[in-house]
């Protein structure tokens, strides 16, 4: 039933990107957990949450991304979230990431680039 499903993989571009919710893996965002999934769902770019902690990194080709929180919820672990979000403009083999967080009330926003290889 895909209504229920756990993960969701979607191809936009050349990217095969996976999205899990996050509070599945266990533990919350240890990469062990994270990268054998994005290995059983065989994507490209990993997208996971769950922590409210913003993650982005690329690690042997791949590219993992946590948008964190947009509301900055706190949770047990992590008492000080920073709002955040990500946005992925994906042009055929190259997304362009961009970061938003909120700081001191002022939305600061980084970009970064990941190329298919």
């Amino acid at each position: 039933d895909s209504d229920n499903q756990e993960t969701k993989v979607v191809t936009v571009g050349q990217f095969r990107i996976g999205l899990c919710h996050g509070h599945q893996l266990v533990p919350w965002g240890d990469f062990q957990v994270i990268e054998m999934l994005r290995r059983k769902l065989n994507v490209d770019i990993m997208i996971t949450g769950n922590t409210h902690k913003l993650e982005t990194y690329e690690r042997e080709g791949i590219y993992y991304i946590n948008p964190g929180s947009i509301t900055g919820a706190f949770t047990p672990l992590e008492p000080n979230v920073t709002p955040s979000f990500v946005l992925l403009d994906v042009q055929q083999a190259v997304v362009t990431i961009y970061i938003y967080k909120l700081i001191n009330d002022e939305v600061k926003v980084e970009k970064t680039q990941y190329k298919k290889t």
